[in-house]
């Protein structure tokens, strides 16, 4: 069997040769060194071989057709292996080489990892010849000797969460995974237990279960829904075995979810350490809410964030726009927001420095005035970059705000092209100068009154850089769209001292702290909202917060008017409602039908601002998607685990899109977990767990409403043109089945207030007068 080369060395972990206690303060634990062998891949790619003797290293001699092996020579490394504890149910495993200092040595210096021990735990040590056990609040760490191996268990129930792999093998005895190996890229393999689905690893538009797939976490520029890029990878993972993990780092990092090898969970970092938080949960709302107080939480923003969004790439001057916003007014469609893309430039293409285009849109604070008479908000789009043709490209080469290569030279975007072949710089946001510089510049918009700022693109940081603060090359592409966006909503929050909101296309993990993100560009088409919607989906179970999309897709076919249709009942019921694509987008370029259809759902989504606003808060204070898989609420479903082509809006609506593009009725089939479902359109009661199946018109979808749920709502009246009308209204609040005796609700001035359901009636202690609404259900479904 000869070697196969490989690019660099690995060495794999092999055996603990020391063990020291860590002081409590520094989160207990300890630090383990461990001798690692060198290895290398036997010639058939399967196995790992060392320069131990085949008795070390578990080689079935006796096999009769075992051929020669080329061993390495035995060389060997010292790697230090850290157990510390961050919370009672949160731990951190760093491997490092012994002679390397951590890149991140307190967590924090990445930017994802805001708070790295958010509650102090003693931790307790016991150790014998095989093996050293850690125990801290729930978790118990168990470090055997020899061979090297790692296992994180419940310390209440005893339960494994998880445990490395280096005991799979293939025939002839070689290791096929494992434990922990180090080199120029860190890999640790877990084994899957029988029933173990692996979900999350950011925006994914594949299905939501992740096994069976490999996923290169890298953020790219996905040029639609199914290449298999992601705008918003994160190195984030939640197991149904009762943990989530983060990978703490900026590096690409490989996921294989038992692709490669059956019963692996392979994760491979591309950098010379591992820095792993993993946190327990005996559910995923309580593992998100450990991993979010690690991480950090988004604010909620203001109400109007929550009603209609409409834009399109592009409108071409300040008329066209406030005719689509006195259309909208014409026919009665609620919006909140109109959504300008890159024409408001003098230089748009690829190219944002800030300079508004007078010709076209005239005065800024005039044209913003103006809308806003219509009772519309601005949101306007930008990105990091900057053209040689502006006239700030100088001034940032000049006072060294823009990224460089290593040699000092401007870097150039990658993997985006461009349209003229000019290159284009990124503004360096390491720099300290160089953010207030680059959030200097929203400041006049926002005086002006501008509303959002789309924070577009982000992906394109080429790989061999020199950042301002000194992040290595190798981390520093990933982490670039978390400063961008973190940069964006920091400025908008100290200019206007408010909630901020941008509305961005690339993350890492930590971006769910600037809400809001959307689902990219999506192609439309069904196969695109389908896509469209697992992303979603993946996004919640790792970066919990607020998400949104394209509605109707944002290129590709012209987009029927019934799949348009289907795409805004999907909209109306995501998180955040934004209507945008490379053409028209306004309800009334569908026809009549279209129109109307389209209208309903807007406006039902409007009667469910005091559910939405009751959601977001509930997220901002626990560290939950709004958009949430049946996963989430219903962890004991195995049935519910799996379900991509639905969604829970908050905790009490199950929304089942239609993924259709004609005008006949489509026969759905849909999941309906444990309890009775009532639908909020038909009065239709579905008893759960199980299937069920209805023929659904173009005019709606399912919608169900929980039983027990009390669904505050608004009874819109004849017309209403935005969330601001809705402020002071009355709400009613919908019961159905029996809902709880009393329930806390956040008013829009979020300010919080009782409300106590007696019989018939309710009554509310705070600022919001409430009426109550009880459904009787004629019709059941089993």
């Amino acid at each position: 069997m000869s070697k196969v080369p490989e690019v660099a060395e690995r060495y794999m972990l092999r055996e603990v040769e020391e063990v020291t206690a860590r002081p409590a303060a520094g989160g207990g634990g300890v630090t383990a060194r461990v001798r690692a062998v060198l290895c290398w891949l036997a010639d058939d790619g399967f196995g790992y071989l060392t320069g131990e003797t085949p008795r070390e290293q578990g080689i079935e001699t006796t096999m009769p057709n075992l051929p020669d092996l080329a061993t390495p020579p035995l060389r060997t490394v010292q790697v230090e292996v850290g157990v510390r504890w961050a919370g009672p149910d949160a731990v951190r495993v760093t491997v490092v080489p012994a002679d390397v200092s951590p890149a991140a040595p307190e967590g924090t210096e990445h930017g994802i990892v805001v708070a790295p021990h958010y509650a102090e735990v003693g931790t307790t040590v016991d150790q014998d010849e095989q093996r050293i056990v850690v125990t801290g609040g729930r978790l118990r760490v168990i470090l055997e000797k020899r061979p090297f191996s790692l296992t994180v268990e419940d310390a209440d129930s005893g339960a494994t969460l998880l445990t490395t792999a280096g005991r799979l093998r293939q025939v002839a005895g070689l290791p096929i995974s494992p434990a922990l190996t180090v080199g120029p890229a860190t890999a640790l393999n877990l084994e899957l237990g029988p029933d173990e689905d692996i979900l999350g690893f950011g925006e994914q538009f594949g299905r939501l279960v992740k096994n069976g797939q490999r996923l290169r976490l890298r953020v790219e520029d996905a040029l639609g829904t199914a290449t298999g890029l992601a705008y918003k990878p994160a190195p984030v993972w939640y197991s149904t075995a009762g943990y989530l993990a983060l990978v703490n780092t900026g590096a690409t990092v490989t996921a294989d979810v038992g692709h490669s090898r059956n019963g692996v969970l392979g994760i491979e970092s591309g950098c010379g350490e591992l820095d792993l938080y993993l946190v327990a949960g005996p559910d995923p709302k309580t593992a998100l809410s450990a991993y979010t107080r690690l991480t950090g939480r988004g604010s909620v923003p203001p109400p109007w964030a929550f009603g209609y969004w409409l834009g399109r790439c592009r409108y071409h001057s300040a008329g066209e726009m406030e005719q689509v916003a006195r259309t909208l007014r014409e026919h009665d469609v609620p919006c909140d927001i109109l959504h300008l893309d890159p024409d408001w430039l003098v230089v748009d293409r690829l190219n944002c420095d800030f300079i508004w285009n007078t010709d076209r849109f005239g005065d800024r604070a005039e044209f913003v005035a103006t809308l806003e008479k219509l009772g519309i908000r601005l949101s306007v789009w930008e990105l990091p970059y900057l053209d040689p043709a502006s006239p700030r490209y100088a001034e940032a080469a000049d006072r060294g705000y823009l990224v460089t290569s290593p040699d000092g030279e401007v870097a150039t975007i990658a993997g985006t092209p461009v349209p003229d072949g000019r290159p284009r710089a990124l503004v360096d946001f390491t720099s300290a100068d160089a953010r207030k510089w680059w959030q200097d510049l929203h400041g006049p918009f926002l005086d002006d009154g501008v509303a959002v700022f789309k924070t577009d693109f982000g992906e394109g940081l080429p790989d061999d850089v020199r950042l301002a603060d000194g992040t290595p090359p190798e981390h520093a592409h990933n982490l670039y769209p978390l400063r961008y966006n973190g940069t964006v909503s920091d400025a908008i929050a100290e200019r206007t001292g408010r909630a901020p909101l941008v509305w961005g296309r690339s993350g890492w993990a930590g971006s769910h702290r600037y809400p809001a993100q959307w689902g990219g560009d999506a192609e439309s088409t069904v196969s695109g909202m389908r896509a469209t919607l697992r992303g979603g989906l993946s996004h919640a179970m790792s970066m919990p917060g607020l998400w949104g999309h394209d509605i109707g897709g944002f290129f590709g076919p012209e987009l029927t008017p019934e799949l348009y249709v289907r795409w805004t009942q999907f909209g109306a019921l995501s998180p955040l409602m934004r209507a945008h694509g490379l053409r028209p987008r306004e309800p009334w370029a569908f026809g009549d039908r279209a129109l109307e259809i389209a209208r309903d759902w807007i406006r039902l989504r409007y009667s469910l601002l005091p559910y939405l606003w009751q959601t977001a808060h509930e997220s901002a204070r626990h560290g939950w998607p709004v958009l949430r898989p049946l996963a989430l609420e219903f962890p004991d479903d195995p049935l519910a685990t799996a379900r991509d082509d639905a969604f829970l809006l908050g905790s009490d609506l199950l929304v089942v899109p239609v993924f259709d593009d004609g005008p006949a009725p489509v026969r759905r089939r849909f999941y309906v977990p444990e309890g009775t479902w009532t639908d909020l359109l038909t009065g239709t009661r579905y008893d759960g767990p199980g299937m069920h199946e209805e023929t659904v018109p173009l005019d709606r979808i399912p919608v169900l409403a929980r039983s027990g749920a009390l669904l505050p709502r608004l009874n819109l009246g004849e017309r209403v043109r935005n969330a601001d009308e809705l402020l002071d209204r009355p709400w009613e609040l919908h019961a159905f089945g029996q809902p709880p005796a009393t329930a806390e609700f956040t008013d829009f001035r979020s300010r919080p207030f009782t409300v106590t359901v007696d019989g018939e009636s309710a009554s509310a202690t705070g600022p919001a007068p409430v009426t109550l609404v009880r459904h009787d259900h004629e019709e059941t479904r089993s």
